[in-house]
């Protein structure tokens, strides 16, 4: 088991790792502590293990590199939406200083001093979260209510977030898919064949059904079973 798990989670992909960063309320540092107690608990510790702030240091360039990728992309968009937002709104003189530093460098090009001021900003700033909110707390919605703060941001975490966290699923698919297309079925068509791991998915979904049903009788019966016996006992 230890193992299997090495193969798929030994080696961590940066993307999941930018999740955790993209969480307000671990961030760098939080991550930095998630790794030490991940990698502790693989007893015993060899020099193979990566080191922590190795990591971090490659997660943050990575995250870096993802912002700037989507600054270029979106960055002109996002600072028109912004600057007609703000000449439309009645409240533009209640924005805080940050958000209008935010919306101002949205304008300018990649290339200058300021263009990961809103990551930089992100990463040095403590949000504070009650113990109630840490029980209702959507980070979705978290990244929906900071849009106007985190443009930028808000675009990557809404994809970013949808990652999925292991491909073992994927590389079930594609077993099923292989132990269906064999050597008599090599000119099946891609439909049919999704059709065929359907139906056999099915199948061994009803057997599974089928035979916890059986289970859950025979305990009964053994129950109904133990208790005549109890009954003529006693009698």
């Amino acid at each position: 088991m230890k193992t299997k798990w090495e193969k798929y989670f030994f080696n961590i992909s940066d993307i999941f790792l930018c999740v955790i960063v993209l969480d307000p309320r671990l961030k760098l540092d939080g991550l930095g502590e998630l790794l030490t107690l991940y990698y502790d608990s693989l007893n015993p510790i060899t020099d193979a293990c990566p080191c922590s702030s190795m990591i971090l240091f490659s997660v943050k360039n990575s995250l870096t590199e993802i912002y700037n990728e989507y600054n270029e992309k979106y960055g002109l968009q996002v600072g028109t939406q912004a600057q007609q937002l703000t000449t439309s709104s009645s409240t533009t003189s209640r924005l805080s200083k940050v958000q209008m530093l935010v919306r101002e460098r949205t304008k300018r090009p990649r290339g200058s001093s300021s263009s990961n001021l809103e990551l930089e900003n992100y990463l040095t700033t403590t949000f504070d979260f009650s113990d109630a909110d840490e029980e209702t707390f959507d980070i979705l919605r978290w990244w929906c209510q900071k849009t106007q703060v985190y443009p930028i941001l808000y675009l990557m975490a809404k994809e970013i977030i949808a990652c999925h966290v292991s491909t073992v699923a994927v590389e079930q698919a594609f077993s099923m898919e292989g132990n269906t297309l064999d050597e008599r079925r090599s000119t099946i068509r891609p439909k049919n064949l999704e059709v065929q791991c359907l139906l056999n998915d099915w199948s061994r979904a009803a057997s599974r059904t089928q035979d916890s049903q059986n289970d859950t009788n025979d305990d009964e019966d053994t129950n109904d079973n133990s208790e005549n016996n109890n009954w003529r006992k006693h009698k």
